[in-house]
């Protein structure tokens, strides 16, 4: 009976039997940690892997590659995902387990290539003998496609309108308020008494001139610097992805103005395409609103049809500087029907056209009734009666450009009206949160638009506008 009872006093203590318990359950809790190390493990390579796929899928895709041949470019996916194997470890690369499957198909005058990735490989699992897989087994896969460049003409509509005249910083806008006036106006008359305190050289010079001798940026300079930036990207994308891109230049305010008629962007033409756009400056005005003698005046004749004359001498133009609307008009009638782009026999290229503007009309219409507000005001010139209307872009001329199936970029560079101008104030003010949004649904697409504010990089959003019209790059497409 001794031995029993001292079995049953064993058997009721309580530290023996957590003894026991844990030593049942440490077992299988350490697999299943194990376990969960070796899946982590395994799907960290398998993010890399998939990565290394994604990057080898696209080199095969590139628009330089899309130039060579598919063994060539089956040859650099099999190289990228080679390079990025080194950066993974745990995992030897077999060229063996490595498939690139795809080839070039014609589409419609051009080429379209279609690549697909596939890998397959084993990871040894740390933990791998506790629970009986010694290996985890991953594949991965990755495709894409890409198809050869469009050929397309640009076409770029370029506001050089007094507006433009505009310190293109804060801190130039500032430098002339300091002679009570914002604007660097392009006149005859050099004695302009809108100026408070007299400019150096005020009585001899302009303040355009003024501004453009003291290297206060306007914004026309940075529109007219940033087309002609635009030719050489033009040229340098046309040389490395094969297609042919022609440019024309047209400059608008009251008129229409062609710079530089369409040229393919060859290396050869660069220069002479820089040198026209290097032309544009804003309208010589006699004195504020009024217009200087012998130049080229256009104005309506109806709502719809225009005239235009060489003046004899000053002539008011109550300031309507800014027709816009006329401006996409005459534009919608030069641009031909777009074509595909494609090298087939009898196609044409695709057009594009290119808007910078602050995207305020400030013109002269026959009618106010043509005047979508209510801001218009009936003038007289030697050339008959008018209504000075100011408004944003009216979009159904950009719906017209568009409806052809020509697409629309638009370089929007912010308006603001100067504090100091108490008219602009009165009058832009009442119809400012318009503006953005009407040049936003000028545009073809949301990356065909791109607003731009007081000291923003003008150059680099024009250039990323072209090459969101002429991107043919390559996208995964698994």
């Amino acid at each position: 009976m001794t031995i029993f009872r001292a079995l049953g006093r064993f058997f009721a203590h309580r530290r023996g039997n957590v003894a026991i318990i844990f030593a049942l359950t440490a077992i299988p809790l350490m697999i299943a940690a194990g376990g969960a190390i070796d899946y982590a493990t395994a799907g960290r390579i398998k993010t890399q892997l998939y990565a290394a796929a994604d990057a080898a899928a696209l080199a095969a895709t590139t628009p330089p590659m899309m130039l060579k041949s598919w063994t060539v470019a089956q040859a650099a996916a099999r190289t990228m995902f080679a390079a990025q194997m080194t950066q993974i470890t745990r995992v030897t690369y077999d060229a063996a387990s490595l498939r690139v499957d795809g080839g070039d198909a014609p589409a419609s005058g051009s080429m379209t290539r279609s690549v697909s990735v596939t890998y397959t490989t084993k990871v040894q699992n740390s933990f791998g003998a506790f629970y009986g897989l010694r290996t985890s087994n991953i594949t991965v896969t990755a495709s894409a496609s890409a198809t050869t460049a469009r050929n397309i003409d640009f076409y770029l509509l370029l506001d050089n309108s007094p507006s433009m005249e505009l310190p293109a910083t804060l801190a130039g806008v500032t430098a002339m308020n300091a002679f009570g006036c914002a604007f660097a106006c392009h006149e005859k008359n050099v004695s302009d008494n809108e100026y408070s305190t007299p400019y150096p050289g005020w009585g001899t010079i302009d303040s355009y001139s003024y501004a453009e001798n003291n290297g206060i940026k306007l914004r026309i300079d940075n529109v007219r610097d940033a087309a002609k930036s635009l030719a050489t990207t033009a040229q340098s994308t046309m040389a490395s992805n094969g297609a042919t891109y022609r440019l024309a230049a047209y400059s608008f305010n009251y008129g229409v103005t062609m710079m530089q008629n369409l040229v393919p962007t060859t290396s050869g033409n660069v220069s002479l395409i820089q040198s026209n756009i290097g032309t544009m400056t804003p309208p010589l005005m006699d004195s504020n609103n009024v217009l200087a003698a012998n130049m080229p005046y256009t104005y309506p004749t109806s709502d719809s049809t225009y005239a235009t004359v060489t003046t004899g001498g000053a002539l008011n133009t109550n300031d309507a500087m800014t027709d816009l609307n006329q401006a996409l008009t005459g534009l919608n009638s030069t641009m031909p029907a777009p074509g595909s782009g494609t090298s087939a026999a009898g196609d044409t290229p695709q057009e594009v056209l290119m808007l910078v503007t602050d995207g305020v009309i400030d013109a002269s219409y026959y009618s106010s009734g043509t005047c979508t507000t209510s801001l218009n005001w009936n003038y007289s010139n030697a050339y008959g009666s008018f209504y000075r209307c100011l408004q944003p872009v009216d979009t159904s001329f950009c719906t017209t450009i568009k409806n052809r199936g020509i697409r629309i970029a638009v370089l929007y560079t912010t308006y603001y009206p100067v504090p100091s101008n108490g008219f602009y104030q009165g009058t832009v003010a009442t119809f400012a949160s318009q503006i953005a949004d009407n040049m936003k649904s000028c545009a073809s697409s949301p990356d065909l638009f791109f607003e731009v504010n007081t000291g923003g990089d003008i150059s680099s959003a024009l250039s990323t506008l072209f090459m969101n019209a002429v991107s043919s790059a390559s996208h995964l497409t698994k």
